[in-house]
């Protein structure tokens, strides 16, 4: 299996993990406890894929010899981010009591320091193919 391939079917099922929360979120009242706790449980569902992706982000970022691949590893993570927010934004005030206004502001903490790598990497990147001023290093004879 390809790493093109695994980046693929772990969005897809992020995403999926996203998609079931909304779907629940809409259907469910938020008054009654039995609703709030299955909704909660699928809250923590997605906390679980943030928390994750995070984890395999890194991983795979630090064992990343070219930092644009890096770069682009954290912006898939960045997305994924934004994503779930657009998600939360709608549901963390129909379900206050069941741990999306938690989650929004993890999610939005991890957005954030997912995009601070993302331009670190870029940096990085930019900095790589950048030669040395003249003179910078005595000539070696």
């Amino acid at each position: 299996m390809n790493d093109i391939l695994d980046s693929e079917v772990l969005n897809s099922v992020n995403r999926c993990q996203i998609a079931e929360m909304e779907k629940i979120g809409e259907r469910f009242d938020p008054n009654q406890q039995a609703s709030c706790a299955q909704f909660a449980d699928q809250v923590r569902n997605v906390q679980a894929v943030i928390i994750h992706t995070w984890q395999m982000t890194a991983y795979a970022s630090l064992r990343e010899s070219e930092p644009a691949t890096a770069a682009k590893l954290w912006k898939e993570m960045s997305q994924l981010c934004d994503h779930a927010l657009i998600a939360l934004k709608r549901l963390k005030e129909k379900h206050s009591y069941c741990g999306t206004p938690e989650l929004y502001n993890l999610t939005l903490d991890y957005k954030n320091a997912a995009d601070k790598r993302h331009y670190q990497n870029l940096e990085d990147a930019e900095c790589a193919q950048t030669p040395p001023p003249r003179g910078l290093f005595p000539q070696m004879s």
